[in-house]
C-alpha cells in the first residue's frame, strides 16, 4: 500500500462519471469537508488484499501517526528552541566555543498544525502493481472506520469513479507526506510465560537461574564455561558490538577468501578464487551427503510474485526484509528462503503414499534478505547469501518424530565433517516438550553435552518444534548454523487465526485408507548457510587458537599441500612434485619466491597449510620428501608446536596420508595460475 498524505484547508470532491464497471456504492454526488484536512491517497497494491483487515489497520497506523506527528510538531520546535537559547547562553558566557544558530521558526502560525478531519481517498497512480482483486475497495472505507473507532472524524471516497476535487495545500513542513505499508502478518508471540531449562548430558533437567533484572545468571546445579557463555549470548544481547570488528573480517581478507562488494547493496559479496574452491567443496559434499540419505534435487526461481496467496501469508512475516524487482507492469519479490516456489510446487504434485518420506534438497545459490544495517555482521549475517536448504514431507506427526531422529543424527555427522563445534537447543511447547521428553533426553544423552532448552506456552508460528545448532564466535557471540523444524501448519488448507481464515499451500495426499491428509514437513538447513558455515570455521579457529592448532580439514583446505624448495637448486624437482600431487587431484602450490626457508616455512603457517613439503638436497639426492604435518584441531603440546615432522619419505607416502583423510569427500582442482607463487593472481593491493 502507497500513502500519499496532504495537510489541506477545506476539500471538496465531486463525483462525475462511473470509471469502473462496478463502481462503490456512493449516494453523494459532493463530498464537502470544512476546517483543517488530512487527505490521504491510497493506492491498494497487489499482495495487500490477501487480508484486507490487516492492511486497512497498518494503513489507519500511519495516518494516525501523520496526525501526532503533525500536531506535535509545534511543541518540538519549542523544545529545540529552548536547547539552542540555552547553547547561545553558553557561547555568550563563554562556557562553549563556536557560533550561536539561529532560532527555528514555523511557517505557519501555531494554530494551523491541527487535524479537524480525515478523507480516505483511493488513489490508483502512487503505484503501477494495483490489487485487481475487487475486495481492494473495501480498504478505503475500513480505514476510515477505524480512525472513526479512535475518535478522529474520516470519511471516505468512492472507489471507481471519476471525480473532480479542490484541496488547499497548507505548504508547512509537514504538509506533504508519503509513506510505503507493507502487509505485515505477526503471529502473537507467548513469551510473557516462556521457561528455559538445560538437560546435562547425563539427561538431568536443570533450571536456569536469572536476576532480579531478568539477565540470565547461572545454571543451577551445573558449571560448563563455554556453555555458560553461549547461555549468556543466547539470553541476553546477541548484537556484535560496533566497535569490535569480528575477528572473521580480517582472516577471510587475508586469505582472499571472501570480500565486501563495494558496488552492490550492503551484505552482498564477492569471492575470490581460494573461497570458491571451498564453496565448491561444501556444496558438493552437502549435496553427495543428502543423496546418499536419499534426498532428491530440485531448483527454483530466485523471485517469485505476490499475487499467489499461497505464497503471501509467509512472505508477509518479513515485510521490512525483502527486495522488490519489477517487470513490466508485475513486480516480483526476491526470496529470502526456498519454501516458497518449493511449497507451491509440492501443492501440485499428486503425491503417493509410497513417496514418505520425500526428501527434496534445493543448493538455493542465493537468497536475500534486507537485514538492518547494524545488523550485517561479515559473514554472520548478511542481505544475499547461499542457503542448502532441505525439506522432508512426512505422513504423519510420529513418523516426522522418526525422521527427525535421523536428521538430528545427519546433521551432527556433516557439521563434524566440516570442523564445527556446536551447542545443541530445543525449542518448543510446554506440551510438546512433556509428550516427547524422553526421546529429546536420549538424543542429548547420546551426544554427551548439555543441551538449552526453550519452552512456549503455546505454539506461535508454523513449526512445534525447532532444533538449532549454534556457534559460538570469537567474540562469544553465538549464531545458529543447521537448524531443523516441525512444521504442523504449511501443508494444510487454511488455518484459522483470530477468527479468520488463512490460506495456506493445500500441500495433500490420499492415503491407503482413502482419506485426504495433509503431511508433516521438516526443514532443514544442514550445516546451515554457507556463509555462516566459513564464519563459524574462521571463529571457531580464532577462539581456540591458544589451545588448539587453527586451521580447515584437509579435505576443505584452499592449498593441501606446499612445497618449499630449500634452495634454487631443487626448483627443478620441487615443480615436479608438485605437478604430481595436482594431477592425483590434490592441491598444492609451490612457494617458487627467491626467500629463505624460515620466512617460506612462517608463511606456510600463516596460511594454515595442512601439509607443507620441505625439499633440500638429501631429498632430491634420494628422490624423497620431507614433511610438516599440521596438527589441525589438535590440542598444542608443550612446546606450542603445530606441526609434526615426518622426513625422508616417498611421495606415494604423502598420497596414503592425503587419501586418508580426503576420502569420501569430493576432489576439487586447484586453477593452474594459484599453483606457483611466481604466478599466482592477487585480488587485493
Amino acid at each position: 500500500m502507497k500513502i500519499l498524505l496532504i495537510h489541506s484547508k477545506d476539500v471538496e470532491v465531486h463525483k462525475n462519471k462511473e470509471a469502473t464497471t462496478h463502481p462503490q456504492e456512493f449516494e453523494e454526488n459532493i463530498i464537502k469537508m470544512e476546517g483543517l484536512v488530512l487527505v490521504a491517497f491510497v493506492s491498494v497494491e497487489d499482495q495487500d488484499t490477501y487480508d484486507i483487515e490487516i492492511i486497512s489497520k497498518q494503513g489507519a497506523e500511519v495516518i494516525e501517526k501523520a496526525i501526532i506527528s503533525i500536531t506535535e510538531f509545534p511543541e518540538k520546535i519549542r523544545q529545540k528552541n529552548e536547547k539552542i537559547r540555552e547553547y547561545n547562553t553558553n557561547i555568550e558566557l563563554g562556557k562553549k566555543k563556536g557560533n550561536p544558530r539561529k532560532i527555528k521558526e514555523l511557517i505557519l502560525d501555531q494554530s494551523m498544525y491541527n487535524i479537524d478531519k480525515v478523507l480516505v481517498y483511493p488513489w490508483a497512480h502512487l503505484s503501477k502493481f494495483l490489487s485487481s482483486d475487487s475486495k481492494a475497495m473495501e480498504v478505503c472505507p475500513k480505514i476510515a472506520e477505524i480512525l472513526e473507532s479512535k475518535g478522529i472524524e474520516a470519511r471516505f471516497s468512492p472507489f471507481g469513479w471519476y471525480k473532480s476535487f479542490k484541496i488547499s495545500c497548507l505548504g508547512h513542513e509537514l504538509a506533504e507526506m508519503h509513506r510505503d505499508v507493507k502487509l505485515f502478518i505477526q503471529p502473537n508471540e507467548h513469551v510473557a510465560n516462556t521457561e528455559f531449562k538445560v538437560i546435562t548430558p547425563e539427561g538431568k533437567e536443570l533450571d536456569i537461574e536469572f536476576d532480579k533484572d531478568n539477565n540470565y545468571k547461572k545454571v543451577i546445579g551445573f558449571q560448563n564455561n563455554d556453555f555458560d557463555l553461549f547461555l549468556k549470548s543466547e539470553l541476553g544481547s546477541r548484537r556484535v558490538d560496533k566497535g569490535e570488528e569480528p575477528v572473521h573480517i580480517k582472516i577471510m581478507k587475508e586469505f582472499e577468501l571472501v570480500d565486501f562488494e563495494p558496488n552492490s547493496d550492503f551484505g552482498n559479496l564477492r569471492w575470490y578464487t581460494k573461497g570458491m574452491i571451498m564453496k565448491n567443496l561444501i556444496k558438493q559434499y552437502l549435496e553427495n551427503s543428502l543423496i546418499d540419505f536419499g534426498a532428491i534435487l530440485i531448483d527454483t526461481p530466485i523471485m517469485y510474485t505476490v499475487k499467489n496467496h499461497k505464497l503471501t501469508a509467509q512472505t508477509a512475516r518479513f515485510p521490512a526484509r525483502t527486495y522488490w524487482v519489477e517487470s513490466g507492469k508485475n513486480r516480483f519479490l526476491l526470496r529470502f528462503a526456498g519454501d516458497f516456489l518449493q511449497f507451491d510446487m509440492f501443492s501440485g504434485m499428486n503425491l503417493k503414499p509410497q513417496y514418505f518420506p520425500l526428501r527434496v534438497y534445493e543448493w538455493e545459490q542465493y537468497d536475500f534478505r534486507r537485514e538492518q544495517e547494524g545488523e550485517l555482521t561479515g559473514l554472520r549475517r548478511l542481505r544475499g547469501f547461499v542457503m542448502p536448504d532441505f525439506h522432508t514431507l512426512c505422513k504423519d506427526l510420529d513418523s516426522s518424530i522418526e525422521e527427525f531422529k535421523k536428521q538430528y543424527k545427519l546433521d551432527k555427522t556433516l557439521m563434524e565433517d566440516l570442523g564445527l563445534k556446536s551447542f545443541i537447543i530445543f525449542r518448543t511447547t510446554q506440551n510438546f516438550y512433556k509428550e516427547n521428553k524422553d526421546w529429546i533426553v536420549d538424543l542429548v544423552k547420546a551426544e554427551n553435552q548439555p543441551a538449552f532448552i526453550e519452552l512456549w506456552e503455546d505454539r506461535y508460528y508454523y513449526f512445534v518444534l525447532k532444533f538449532e545448532r549454534a556457534v559460538l564466535s570469537a567474540q562469544d557471540k553465538s549464531a545458529t548454523l543447521a537448524t531443523i523444524q516441525i512444521d504442523v501448519e504449511s501443508s494444510l488448507e487454511y488455518i484459522e487465526q483470530e477468527g479468520k481464515k488463512r490460506q495456506k499451500y493445500d500441500i495433500s495426499f490420499v492415503d491407503t485408507d482413502g482419506v485426504k491428509k495433509h503431511p508433516i514437513i521438516l526443514h532443514n538447513a544442514p550445516a546451515g548457510g554457507l556463509e555462516r558455515i566459513l564464519w563459524g570455521l574462521i571463529e571457531t579457529a580464532e577462539r581456540e587458537k591458544n589451545e588448539n592448532v587453527p586451521g580447515f580439514k584437509t579435505w576443505l583446505s584452499p592449498i593441501q599441500v606446499r612445497i618449499l624448495p630449500v634452495g634454487m637448486d631443487q626448483y627443478k624437482y620441487a615443480e615436479e612434485i608438485s605437478d604430481k600431487i595436482n594431477k592425483k587431484g590434490y592441491r598444492a602450490d609451490f612457494d617458487d619466491r627467491d626467500e629463505k626457508l624460515g620466512k617460506k616455512i612462517r608463511k606456510s603457517e600463516l596460511d594454515w597449510i595442512p601439509y607443507t613439503i620441505i625439499i633440500g638436497k638429501k631429498e632430491q639426492d634420494n628422490q624423497t620428501i620431507s614433511i610438516r604435518k599440521r596438527l589441525i584441531g589438535e590440542k598444542f603440546g608443550d612446546k606450542k608446536s603445530t606441526s609434526k615432522q615426518i622426513n625422508d619419505i616417498k611421495l606415494g607416502e604423502l598420497f596414503k596420508m592425503l587419501e586418508e583423510e580426503t576420502k569420501e569427500y569430493p576432489m576439487y582442482k586447484l586453477p593452474i595460475p594459484f599453483r606457483k607463487f611466481s604466478t599466482k593472481i592477487y585480488f587485493r593491493k
